[in-house]
């Protein structure tokens, strides 16, 4: 379904006829984290710009090497990464170590739950004691398997994937600002689980949220739709496209003013 200006809100974007290419407003390493992810999904030459070269990022991206992508920094600075097409992973050796970056983790076990390989993630100690049980709650009602997992299910923790994910009806918790893991990083991990699950995965979020990851799943041609429903929201992801490549330019990094010094 094609995107309209009601849906893009925090990441306003323009479709060429090729490509997808959006211009977020403000730079977030989570929307290059994600980026990065769904190029790992799509099938052609994804390309970023301005990616911010954190550890989380590179963390990410060398997780998604492992499970198949071709990634590069082209001589520019631009990011290039061929994907794998959903349900094309490669099931990697030895353990994905994200680092600190929470976001990364969670982005990455939202794609393994559903494509059937197993995957083992790692990190450093901080990223070790965060509470991931979390996330994985609608993970593993789409099938997926926590097979090992440090005490209170933290990371290292193993998860091997549905090969035939189920598609849910996720009615996000309320009250649960406390968590490390935001409503936007858990509603983007759900829909990348739905990516490979037959049917209609659907999110029941607070309004307004999942603005970020909407807007890029719909550059890279998932089906996205949304519709309000009472004082929430309803996100609607059709399961099983063939997402295309998309060209995404993230916004260049300010230098901070003698007044921030």
């Amino acid at each position: 379904m094609p995107a309209s200006p009601s849906h893009a809100v925090s990441l306003p974007a323009h479709r060429s006829p090729e490509q997808g290419r959006a211009n977020p407003a403000a730079r977030d390493d989570t929307a290059g984290l994600l980026t990065i992810v769904l190029g790992l999904l799509s099938v052609g030459e994804t390309r970023i710009e301005n990616l911010p070269e954190s550890d989380g990022i590179l963390a990410t991206a060398e997780a998604c090497r492992r499970l198949g992508a071709a990634i590069e920094r082209a001589a520019d600075g631009s990011w290039r990464i061929h994907g794998v097409g959903v349900g094309g992973l490669l099931s990697p050796e030895g353990s994905l170590d994200l680092g600190g970056s929470l976001a990364g983790a969670v982005l990455m076990m939202g794609v393994a739950a559903s494509h059937g390989v197993t995957a083992s993630f790692d990190g450093d100690p901080t990223l070790q004691a965060c509470p991931i049980a979390p996330a994985l709650v609608p993970l593993t009602r789409m099938g997926a398997e926590i097979v090992t997992s440090a005490e209170g299910t933290r990371l290292p923790l193993t998860l091997r994937g549905a090969v035939d994910a189920v598609p849910i009806v996720w009615q996000m918790p309320e009250g649960g600002t406390s968590s490390p893991i935001k409503p936007d990083l858990a509603i983007s991990a759900v829909l990348l689980a739905g990516l490979n699950a037959p049917g209609e995965t659907r999110v029941v979020a607070p309004q307004a949220a999942g603005d970020e990851a909407i807007c890029l799943f719909r550059l890279f041609g998932a089906d996205v739709a949304t519709a309000s429903e009472r004082s929430a929201r309803l996100i609607v992801l059709q399961g099983r496209p063939t997402l295309r490549p998309a060209t995404i330019t993230l916004p260049a990094e300010t230098p901070p003013s003698s007044a921030d010094v």
